[in-house]
């Protein structure tokens, strides 16, 4: 699976910073999260949070 987490960020010009405050997500967690192996371990609640943050859908966040 391949994160297109910091794609969507590039595209909103938003942070990683920015998300974590809005979604209360940790820093750490959303980089982790930008690394293709470790976005398919996201709990989909988490990945429903950035992704309403970023104002994207889900399955915009990856690609299989």
């Amino acid at each position: 699976m391949k994160s297109l987490l910091n794609v969507r960020l590039a595209e909103a010009r938003m942070t990683k910073r920015e998300v974590a405050r809005r979604t209360g997500l940790s820093h750490a967690t959303l980089w982790n999260y930008s690394r293709d192996e470790r976005i398919g371990l996201a709990p989909l609640r988490n990945l429903l949070s950035v992704a309403h943050a970023i104002g994207c859908e889900v399955t915009d966040l990856y690609e299989e």
